[in-house]
């Protein structure tokens, strides 16, 4: 049994795989305040008391949690967990200008990204920011694939709450499914503008990415929203929520010689 951590800044999402198979996943609210021995006693409610895991490996973009939830996994399972960094092999190039730039989930994506589909790739990711990713075919046989780098936008409820505190009298709102684009209250003019907008910015950086690679490219989603919004994004290939728990999984297994098994 194999622990995968994303440690995000609303959400910790975790994967429990057992065979190189994804069994169980759970996800906690991103609290930095919370101790070792409190993310101790959450991770024996969620995941049981004493079981035997093989390994663990972390990935975090909130520093704070990094260490504490480490400990926990340490102090409740006796596995030292992996902590994934701009230094850890992954079996992709890096291909960021600055690679200790890019946050470990944007990297774990693009690895599961690349087990499930291969490259070229284009990967959305609906979190709390929206993230648009990038995987080139390697050049040479035997060579690896590059991460070309990708597109950053706020993420859909990280806007309305941004347009709820940022002015006097628009109110912070449900976003459910508008009616119409042409809302005829305050609510459905904010949810019309918010998610329609949102599908056209998405649909613009996809069109403009694959201008810019200049071959034929799928696409694909992962995140909490992704399912949710696929109907509006027809171009889309596929969508796997749990692809950055695959990732993870993956560059453990690279990393201690027992990979996923190769996709069909």
């Amino acid at each position: 049994m194999i622990l995968t951590v994303d440690i995000g800044n609303t959400h910790i999402h975790l994967g429990l795989f057992i065979r190189g198979a994804l069994r169980k996943t759970w996800s906690l609210s991103s609290r930095p305040q919370r101790t070792s021995d409190e993310y101790s006693m959450l991770l024996r409610g969620l995941i049981g008391e004493g079981m035997p895991l093989v390994g663990a490996i972390v990935s975090s973009v909130v520093p704070s949690l990094e260490l504490p939830v480490a400990q926990a996994i340490e102090q409740e399972y006796k596995a030292m967990p992996m902590i994934l960094s701009e230094k850890t092999p992954i079996g992709i190039v890096n291909g960021y200008r600055h690679p200790a730039e890019v946050g470990m989930d944007r990297l774990a994506a693009v690895v599961g990204g690349y087990y499930f589909f291969g490259a070229p790739l284009l990967i959305l990711d609906f979190g709390t920011a929206i993230t648009l990713e990038y995987v080139a075919p390697p050049k040479t046989e035997g060579a690896m694939p590059v991460y070309m780098g990708g597109a950053i936008l706020p993420g859909i409820e990280m806007a309305a709450q941004a347009l709820a505190s940022g002015t006097a009298r628009l109110p912070q709102i449900p976003l459910t499914e508008p009616e119409r684009v042409i809302g005829r209250t305050t609510a459905e003019s904010i949810q019309a503008g918010l998610l329609h907008g949102y599908y056209g910015a998405i649909q613009t950086l996809v069109e403009r990415a694959k201008e810019e690679i200049g071959q034929s490219c799928d696409v694909i989603a992962t995140g909490g929203d992704a399912l949710n919004l696929r109907r509006h994004l027809p171009f889309l290939h596929a969508v796997e929520p749990d692809l950055t728990l695959y990732g993870l999984r993956q560059i453990y297994g690279l990393n201690y010689n027992c990979p996923l098994p190769p996709r069909r």
